[in-house]
């Protein structure tokens, strides 16, 4: 009797743990050494000379415009390449070029603002200023077609975070 009372005693606890099924749970921690978090605000402000309005564009002739772009910032590490894109009517797509050069409009054109930012290598911090000129040029085989449109030239700065300082 003794055994089949043991018996039925270790079955019913088998029973139960088979029920309620086994598991196990393991833990770790790992204490991660404090450290200085940095963060910021970028912004961009841009000063076209002579306002925002273009002047009328003809076959065979360039319109430009120079702005100074300043980088505003809150952080002290800070650092973003400059962009910039033209654009304008699709129709005149054909027959305009568009250039953003790394001058003041004053003369021979400067260097073009790389694709990837300004500067190439390296970064601005927060205070710089760069001034850059925005050309659209008409060809001067331009359709007659074009005549009375909207060159409807729109510009577009931007920064990239960047880290190198």
């Amino acid at each position: 009797m003794r055994r089949a009372l043991l018996g039925v005693v270790a079955g019913a606890v088998f029973a139960l743990v088979a029920a309620s099924g086994v598991s196990a749970f393991w833990t770790a921690q790992h204490v991660i050494p404090a450290s200085d978090t940095a963060s910021g605000n970028l912004d961009i402000q841009v000063a076209w000379d002579g306002g925002t309005a273009w002047a009328p564009i003809g076959p065979g002739t360039t319109i430009s415009k120079r702005a100074t772009i300043t980088f505003v910032g809150a952080g002290s590490t800070l650092r973003a390449r400059l962009t910039g894109t033209a654009t304008n009517a699709t129709a005149f797509d054909p027959h305009v070029t568009r250039t953003i050069s790394l001058d003041d409009c004053t003369g021979v054109a400067g260097a073009a603002l790389p694709s990837g930012g300004y500067p190439a290598t390296g970064s601005l911090a927060p205070g710089a200023t760069v001034t850059v000129c925005v050309r659209y040029r008409l060809s001067a085989t331009a359709p007659a077609t074009l005549q009375g449109q909207n060159l409807a030239p729109n510009v577009v700065f931007g920064l990239t975070q960047s880290s190198t300082p």
